[in-house]
C-alpha cells in the first residue's frame, strides 16, 4: 500500500491517547511505535487483524483513505475521548509493563515446564482481549480460571504474571486451553507471534530517560524473541 494509510493514522492517534489515558510520556515513545509500525506496515496489520474478523474495518480505513493531515488535532482528541475502552487504557498499559521483566526472568527457569511461547501468546491475549468485544465472554472464562475480576482487565495481567512467578503450572495451563478453545484468538496469538519475529526491529517500552527509580523492561515483541532465542 504506497501511502500506508493505517500506519499513519497510528502515528497520528497515538499521542491523544497517550494524552488522554493518562500514560506517562515516558513509556511507549512515540518514535518507538513509529518504527514498529514503520516495520510491520499495513500488510502486516491486516493480517494480524483477520482472526478476530477486524480485517473489514480496518480495510475500510484503507479504501476510505483518511488524510491525518485534514483533521486538527483537537478532532482526534475529541474521537480518543469518545473510545469506551479509554478509561482502562492506561492501567492496563501500565501493568504489563510492571510485570515483563518478571515473566521474562522466569523464561530459562520454566522452559522445562511450559513452553515460554505460550506465556508470551497469553500475555499478548491478555494484553489485547479488553479492547475488542470479541474479548469479552474470553476475559470471564480467564477471569474464573486467575481467580481475578474479569471486568478489571489489568488485574487479569497481574494475576497471570503472579502465576508464572510462582510456577503454578497447571493454572497457566488452563489459560493457554481457555485461549485455544475460541480459534479465532488461538490464530491471532500465532499470527501476531509470527509478525513480532518477523519485524527486525524490537520496540522500546520507554524512552532514554526515565524516571529514576523505574527499571528499563522490554515490550511483548522483546518477550517473544527471547522466548525464541533463549531455546537451546
Amino acid at each position: 500500500m504506497a501511502k500506508e494509510t493505517i500506519t499513519r493514522l497510528l502515528k497520528t492517534v497515538f499521542p491523544h491517547l497517550k494524552t488522554e489515558s493518562g500514560i506517562p510520556p515516558w513509556l511507549l515513545p512515540e518514535s518507538s511505535l513509529n518504527r514498529t509500525t514503520d516495520a510491520v506496515g499495513d500488510s502486516g496489520l491486516l493480517k494480524v487483524s483477520q482472526p478476530l474478523g477486524l480485517a473489514e474495518s480496518v480495510k475500510w480505513l484503507v479504501e476510505s483513505k483518511p488524510d491525518p493531515a485534514i483533521l486538527l488535532p483537537q478532532a482526534w482528541q475529541d474521537a480518543v475521548k469518545q473510545w469506551p475502552h479509554l478509561p482502562q487504557a492506561g492501567s492496563i498499559i501500565a501493568t504489563f509493563y510492571e510485570v515483563a521483566d518478571t515473566v521474562m526472568a522466569q523464561f530459562q527457569h520454566i522452559r522445562p515446564k511450559i513452553d515460554p511461547m505460550v506465556i508470551c501468546r497469553s500475555m499478548a491475549v491478555l494484553l489485547f482481549a479488553p479492547f475488542v468485544d470479541q474479548g469479552k465472554v474470553l476475559l470471564e472464562e480467564l477471569g474464573s480460571v486467575l481467580g481475578s475480576d474479569s471486568s478489571k482487565p489489568a488485574e487479569l495481567i497481574l494475576s497471570y504474571a503472579e502465576s508464572v512467578a510462582r510456577e503454578d503450572i497447571a493454572r497457566l495451563e488452563k489459560v493457554n486451553e481457555c485461549i485455544v478453545k475460541y480459534s479465532a484468538w488461538e490464530e491471532w496469538a500465532l499470527t501476531l507471534q509470527e509478525e513480532v519475529l518477523r519485524c527486525r526491529y524490537i520496540p522500546k517500552l520507554i524512552a532514554v530517560t526515565p524516571a529514576p527509580s523505574v527499571e528499563l523492561a522490554s515490550v511483548l515483541a522483546l518477550m517473544i524473541k527471547e522466548a525464541q532465542h533463549d531455546e537451546p
